[in-house]
């Protein structure tokens, strides 16, 4: 089976007055996303932290996240799995912290993601999407998805 190609490396990003770190999880970073996902997520779709730590030991996921260095603390983060008998990632999960959306992250973290694709010589970005969820299907939009949350 072929290995997945990592997400790009790191990158500091603009948004608004602040500076943020885009990067590859560091095993050290797993307490602080699971504090993010609670604060994203409301039941049934939060990870428990075995579940977490779980997914993120499966070799087909990578994950990178926004490190807020002023802050201390992770504002982002994009888990995506990769199939590649299926030819296809699927976004796992794709966080931003409540103050640091409509900034653009989001929208850095789904480009990620579809690079990735790309990268790999895949066919398809699959997203989930939660119906009634519209800052999401507007991110898809935005990031050149179509309404079944396949990138074109």
């Amino acid at each position: 089976m072929k290995p997945l190609r990592v997400l790009p490396s790191t990158s500091k990003e603009r948004t608004g007055k602040v500076e943020v770190v885009i990067r590859p999880f560091r095993p050290v970073d797993l307490e602080g996303l699971f504090v993010l996902d609670y604060r994203c997520y409301k039941p049934p779709y939060r990870f428990g932290f075995s579940q977490l730590a779980h997914t993120l030991s499966d070799a087909a996921v990578s994950v990178v996240v926004i490190d807020d260095e002023e802050a201390r603390e992770l504002s982002g983060a994009l888990i995506v799995r990769g199939d590649a008998q299926a030819r296809e990632a699927a976004v796992v999960s794709l966080m931003v912290e409540r103050e640091h959306r409509r900034r653009g992250l989001g929208g850095r973290l789904l480009a990620r993601a579809q690079g990735f694709v790309r990268s790999s010589g895949w066919e398809r970005l699959v997203v989930p999407l939660e119906r009634g969820n519209e800052g999401g299907a507007a991110l898809l939009r935005a990031g050149g998805c179509g309404d079944t949350g396949q990138a074109r």
